[in-house]
């Protein structure tokens, strides 16, 4: 069953929690490119790019020289909703882009209707300038980047559909008592360099180690988490909330007395490190020799199969400029009048929420600095190469989620069938522009 859900310029924005949604929607709209690129990763001319997978992927590439100018890309998915295309056109969407959503009234949100707890991600990467170079059993990558990870994991289903609309009947005359969600988003740019070994290259075997560091840029941070939050609506004005126990932070390129002005004063509010490891073990076709050391003279070894594990992603970035961290321990709060709030910047918002469960405007804010952990992740590669140019790669992702507050990837499971046009591939390693 589905819902229609009223257009944008109609809801209402009266949600404790859409005041703070609206500065996530707002990050994780600034750079739609992408997380995961696993074809090109795969791909036996991948060069760099096969270091966002594993790094041991690296000395197992067909060129010796790669160079990247830019790669981008964008991962998202939900099951909160969809925009429907009855309802809705492509320059609609275009309008929206351009100018608020909430002012934009052809653009119609329908959304499924069930029980189910609601999540949602949007996952982003630009692969800027990066170099990868092979010299025998080694190999070295150096490279910049842009990523933004803003996820929403558990969400109630009432929260979701309702949109804060105390006269839904989702709502209304009913209580609900909910634990662990939260919504969280990341945006940073890195320095990575990556280095990759061949500690067994011979006979039909081939065992390789890889490992990553980057230097992090944090440029935006943000979070709600709801350990617990018990609340009844006994009508459509009052909001009686038994316990709320969260705690919500943010470092956003935002000015907080005003949505509409930007902040990047300074442009990085934040910095951290990063670490990937990863090994990848290959059954070789044939028994063949290490060959060559020198540079562009290994030769090439076909193979059967790959299999290769790597953790991606450890590590964080704290956050010390234009940085709040409120937090609200087990509160309650019968607010009167719900209906009528507006919200008029992020700091006029978090006084307010401080006066109705502390009774002071300043009592919620805790601290001025805050860390988020990188959306560390496991994952599983295999890769099998058919006669000719037919190969068949098989992908797990599975996320290493820490703390409520980190931004999570979704698990994936992809299955990657591909063909490579050999006609030009040279007998040694070649170059990649």
């Amino acid at each position: 069953m589905i819902r229609i859900i009223l257009p944008y310029r109609k809801i209402a924005t009266t949600c404790i929690f859409k005041y703070i949604l609206i500065s996530l929607l707002f990050l994780s709209g600034q750079n739609i490119f992408s997380q995961q690129m696993l074809g090109l990763g795969f791909d036996n001319y991948n060069g760099s790019a096969g270091a966002m997978l594993n790094p041991a992927f690296l000395t197992n590439s067909k060129v010796y020289l790669d160079v990247n100018l830019i790669t981008a890309d964008i991962f998202t998915e939900n099951n909160i909703g969809y925009i429907g295309k009855d309802s809705t056109g492509f320059w609609d969407l275009v309008r929206m882009a351009r100018t608020s959503a909430s002012r934009n009234s052809n653009v119609y949100l329908v959304a499924y209707e069930n029980h189910n707890t609601k999540n949602f991600a949007v996952i982003s990467r630009v692969q800027g300038p990066s170099v990868m170079v092979q010299t025998g059993r080694q190999a070295f990558a150096l490279g910049v980047s842009m990523r933004s990870v803003s996820t929403g994991i558990n969400i109630p289903y009432q929260l979701a559909a309702s949109h804060g609309r105390l006269s839904d009947p989702l709502l209304l005359h009913n209580s609900f008592d909910d634990s662990n969600f939260g919504i969280s988003s990341l945006s940073w740019a890195e320095i990575n360099l990556n280095y990759a070994y061949d500690l067994i290259d011979r006979g039909n075997t081939k065992f390789s180690l890889g490992v990553g560091v980057k230097y992090l840029f944090g440029v935006a941070g943000a979070y709600i988490t709801s350990r617990n939050l018990k609340f009844s609506v006994p009508d459509s004005r009052v909001l009686d909330i038994k316990n709320y126990d969260g705690d919500i932070g943010f470092a956003l390129p935002v000015d907080y007395n005003n949505y509409d002005k930007s902040n990047f004063n300074p442009v990085f509010k934040g910095h951290g490190l990063g670490l990937d490891a990863g090994f990848l073990y290959t059954r070789l076709k044939t028994f063949t020799k290490p060959g060559e050391k020198r540079l562009c003279a290994k030769p090439y070894a076909d193979y059967v199969y790959k299999f290769g594990v790597s953790i991606m992603d450890i590590g964080g970035i704290k956050f010390k400029h234009h940085t709040q961290v409120h937090q609200f321990n087990n509160r309650t709060a019968n607010w009167q009048r719900f209906d009528t709030v507006q919200s008029r910047s992020i700091n006029s918002t978090m006084r307010m929420l401080s006066d109705v469960f502390y009774g002071d405007p300043n009592t919620s804010l805790k601290d001025t600095t805050l860390y988020m952990s990188l959306p560390t992740t496991l994952s599983i590669q295999y890769d099998y190469h058919f006669e000719g140019n037919f190969y068949l790669g098989a992908y797990f992702l599975q996320p290493l989620r820490f703390r409520l507050k980190s931004a999570r990837l979704p698990p994936i499971l992809a299955v990657i069938p591909r063909n490579e046009n050999l006609r030009s591939q040279p007998s040694r390693y070649g170059l990649q522009l």
